[in-house]
């Protein structure tokens, strides 16, 4: 395997409207297919207009990569598989799909990301620094004038530092299937790009959803009790300073059903909301806010694997304030490629791996509380 040379393109050169087109095209291929799971912005645009659009990028990417590379423009299987053997053609065309993937990663929100995590962007080999300042009060004792005060230290001020760490996708291409009038430009892109989110996703709800944090503080509640869910939305809120309407509960489907299924005993009109929406939208005070699961597919969808493909957990119930999200995201917009070379594989495929660096960390001075679903009783 090598490192793919990667080009810096002048900015006022005509390969970043390329860019920005690809870009555009990725993005609605990516909120077509996977959109509605709220990992990713929705970006309309119809089906002609995207063919329109797909046809016009892939021609632009090939004439241009052809043109620096001082070749023919690729229009055939044989003049496709010459293009292929250009090291400087195949150099620009992937330097325009990195730079794709580094516009979509700053440019598109993560939407159910963005709810969740701050997001910061580094450049590379960076890191980012979160100075965490106490909530704490400067302490009153009983005194007199003549007496001396005993200073109880109530000020402290430390840091968090996020070093974002290479995470990687692997595709194969088989690059004659490019000519093809069916090839989809913005598929191909769009799926690295969601692979990627979803593992900035999934890293973000294993640090918010980790129990092992607040097991034996009063923000981990394993069983469900009404009067212990109000206590603990209550201190949320007293802990971020803010009132109730300030705190939001997160969690999946099956999880708002569980919990909605033990606080429906007030009577028939919460019972008639429930069967309805097979959750209530506001519990003891708190608007409850459904996050949509998401999976890679990493393996066949089956009974013994059904667990280990959903990203959000069914058993728990994250309360955050609204006031600053607990954890903090840290990415370079930068991406790397790595190229296996078609000797070690088969001559008419290549494939390629795309690094990314990022890292997640719970960065706040506010509280969380985490909510189980099971009966107390």
């Amino acid at each position: 395997m090598k490192e793919v040379t990667q080009l810096t393109f002048a900015a006022e050169d005509k390969v970043n409207i390329i860019i920005q087109n690809c870009a555009h095209l990725a993005a609605a291929s990516a909120s077509k297919e996977f959109g509605r799971f709220g990992i990713i912005e929705e970006v309309s645009m119809d089906s002609d207009k995207y063919n329109e659009l797909n046809a016009k990028v892939k021609e632009s990417i090939l004439c241009y990569a052809a043109e620096k590379a001082g070749i023919e423009v690729p229009n055939s299987a044989d003049t496709m598989a010459f293009a292929m053997d250009n090291q400087m053609f195949r150099t620009i065309m992937n330097s325009i799909i990195a730079r794709t993937l580094g516009t979509m990663m700053v440019t598109y929100r993560a939407p159910q990301l963005d709810r969740l995590a701050q997001i910061d962007t580094v450049s590379v080999g960076g890191s980012m620094s979160y100075e965490i300042e106490t909530k704490a009060l400067p302490i009153a004792q009983r005194a007199t004038y003549g007496s001396n005060v005993t200073m109880v230290p109530s000020y402290a001020k430390s840091s968090v530092t996020v070093t974002p760490v290479p995470y990687s996708i692997g595709i194969s291409l088989d690059f004659i299937r490019i000519i093809a009038n069916g090839y989809d430009w913005g598929r191909a892109v769009a799926r690295v790009y969601a692979g990627m989110l979803f593992a900035q996703y999934k890293l973000v709800v294993s640090k918010l959803f980790d129990t092992t944090i607040l097991n034996g503080t009063p923000l981990y509640q394993a069983t469900f009790a009404a009067n212990t869910y109000t206590q603990l939305a209550s201190d949320v809120a007293m802990l971020a300073g803010v009132g109730i309407e300030s705190v939001t509960a997160y969690g999946s489907l099956v999880a708002w059903n569980a919990l909605s299924a033990l606080a429906t005993q007030g009577g028939f009109v919460t019972k008639d909301e429930y069967i309805r929406n097979a959750y209530l939208n506001k519990v003891y005070g708190v608007d409850s806010m459904i996050l949509s699961d998401f999976t890679n597919f990493a393996a066949p969808f089956t009974t013994a694997n059904a667990a280990s493909l959903r990203t959000i957990p069914n058993n728990l119930i994250v309360l955050v304030a609204s006031t600053d999200k607990p954890v903090k995201l840290v990415r370079e917009a930068y991406i790397r490629v790595i190229e296996t070379p078609e000797n070690e594989n088969t001559l008419n495929r290549r494939e390629y791996s795309y690094f990314q660096s990022f890292d997640a960390a719970l960065a706040t001075a506010n509280y969380f509380g985490l909510q189980g679903t099971t009966s107390a009783a």
